[in-house]
C-alpha cells in the first residue's frame, strides 16, 4: 500500500511536468530512488541494480522501469497500476557480458521518441557505462541536466509529509533518550547501537519506524569523527559519544544529534555546548517566511564566530524522503527564500582535530516561525 493516495503523487507529477515544459524536456529519466518515491510510491531500496522511473510529458502517471524480481515491490508499496510496472529479465544481473541498461533503454525507446530527454546524471547508479549504453538506445544528442529539479520540487512538504515527519519526531526522541541511558561505564558500544536500532524500528504504540539509515555514535576523548557508527568497546568515564539518529516514516526521516557526556566534562566542553546551543538557537529564530538560508547562516555566525570556536561546515540542510533531499542547503550562499511548510536539519557540529561536538534537530517552517519536531532538552547531557 502506498504512503500516500493517488491524487498527492500525480499533483507531484503534474508540478513536475509543467516544469519539465519550461525547459523544453518531453520525457525525463528518474534514477534516484528517493526521486522514484517521491513520484510514485516505490519503496524497494533496490538501487544497487539498475532502474528508474520514466515521465513523460503527454502522460498522468510515470513508468516504473525495475529488475523483474523488484515489480513485486513496486505492487505492494506504489500506487501505480501493473501494466506501468516493467521488469528487465533477471538474465541481466550479475553478467560481465550484459548489462540491465540494455533492456532499459530498449523499453524507454518504446516509450518515448524524443531527444528533448531530461536525465538526473549524478544519480547513485548512474554512470558512464550507463550513460554509454543508453546512448545506444536512445537519442542524448540534445538531454538536458535534470539534476536538482526534483529536489526543488521536494522543498515544500504536504500536510501528509509533515505527519509522517511528526511521527518519526516522537520515534527519534524516544531513540535519543535510550542512547543517553545505554552510556554506562562498561557498556559495549554495539550493545548500546542495538537498543537504539530497537528503538528506530519499534516507534511507539501508535506507529512503528523503520530505519533507513544506522546511526553515527562516534566516541573519544573527545570524539571528533563526524560519521563513524560504533565498535565493540566499552565505555570508559571521561570519554564523549556524538549521537546523530534519524527515525523514519514511509521514508521521511526525523534527525537528531546530542553529545553524551560519561563523567564530569571539562569547562572546555561546557563552553562548546553553550556556543553550540545559543549559535543553534539564533539560527532557529531566523528560520522564519522571508528569510534566506544565507540568513539563517549568517545569524549563527554572528552568535557563534565570537565564542573562539572553531567550525568550518555547513550547519544544515532541506530534509525529507531518505534524510537530506538536496532542495536546499543553510550556507553563506544559498540564498534560497524559506516558505512555510520547508523542513530543514539545523546541525551544529564541530569536527575538528581537538575538539568535536554535535547538536541538532529537525524543524518545520510555519507562518509564524520555525517549529522544532523533538521535545528532548537542550541541557548539556551527563551521565555521572
Amino acid at each position: 500500500m502506498s504512503a500516500f493516495d493517488q491524487q498527492e503523487y500525480r499533483g507531484r507529477t503534474a508540478r513536475l511536468r509543467q516544469r519539465m515544459a519550461e525547459l523544453g524536456m518531453d520525457s525525463l529519466l528518474v534514477f534516484n530512488e528517493a526521486n522514484m518515491n517521491y513520484l510514485t510510491g516505490y519503496d524497494g531500496y533496490s538501487d544497487y541494480v539498475p532502474q528508474l522511473a520514466l515521465v513523460c510529458q503527454d502522460e498522468e502517471d510515470p513508468w516504473l522501469i525495475l529488475r523483474e524480481m523488484d515489480v513485486a515491490c513496486a505492487t505492494a508499496s506504489s500506487y501505480l497500476p501493473h501494466s506501468r510496472l516493467l521488469g528487465y529479465p533477471e538474465q541481466f544481473i550479475g553478467s560481465r557480458q550484459r548489462t540491465p541498461w540494455q533492456p532499459i533503454g530498449d523499453i524507454v525507446r518504446e516509450r518515448t521518441k524524443s531527444s528533448r530527454i531530461g536525465v538526473e546524471l549524478t544519480a547513485k547508479n548512474y554512470g558512464v557505462k550507463a550513460q554509454a549504453t543508453l546512448a545506444k538506445s536512445l537519442d542524448l544528442s540534445k538531454s538536458i541536466d535534470a539534476d536538482g529539479m526534483i529536489s526543488k520540487l521536494k522543498l515544500l512538504k504536504s500536510s501528509s509529509e509533515i505527519a509522517y515527519m511528526e511521527q518519526a519526531g516522537k520515534i527519534v526522541d524516544r531513540a535519543m533518550r535510550v542512547a543517553q541511558l545505554g552510556v554506562t561505564p562498561g557498556a559495549r558500544e554495539c550493545d548500546v547501537a542495538a537498543t537504539i536500532v530497537h528503538a528506530l524500528c519499534a516507534g511507539t504504540p501508535e506507529f512503528p519506524g523503520s530505519p533507513s539509515r544506522f546511526p553515527t555514535m562516534p566516541t573519544g576523548r573527545p570524539a571528533t569523527a563526524p560519521h563513524i557508527k560504533w565498535s565493540d568497546a566499552s565505555y570508559a568515564v571521561g570519554s564523549q559519544t556524538n549521537f546523530e539518529l534519524g527515525a523514519f516514516r514511509h521514508r521521511y526521516a526525523c534527525a537528531l544529534s546530542r553529545t553524551v557526556f560519561l563523567g564530569e566534562p571539562s569547562a572546555r566542553s561546557r563552553h562548546l555546548h553553550q556556543a553550540a546551543v545559543d549559535g543553534w538557537l539564533a539560527a532557529f529564530e531566523t528560520m522564519r517566511p522571508g528569510a534566506t538560508c544565507g540568513d539563517v547562516e549568517r545569524a549563527f555566525r554572528r552568535t557563534f564566530n565570537p565564542r573562539g570556536v572553531r567550525k568550518e561546515s555547513r550547519i544544515g540542510y532541506s530534509i525529507g524522503i531518505d534524510w537530506p533531499d538536496g532542495g536546499a542547503s543553510l550556507q553563506d550562499d544559498d540564498e534560497t527564500v524559506i516558505q512555510p511548510n520547508m523542513t530543514f536539519h539545523i546541525i551544529i557540529g564541530i569536527w575538528e582535530k581537538d575538539e568535536g561536538y554535535v547538536f541538532s534537530e529537525t524543524v518545520r517552517v510555519t507562518d509564524n516561525g520555525a517549529k522544532s519536531l523533538s521535545s528532548m532538552p537542550r541541557d548539556m547531557l551527563v551521565n555521572l
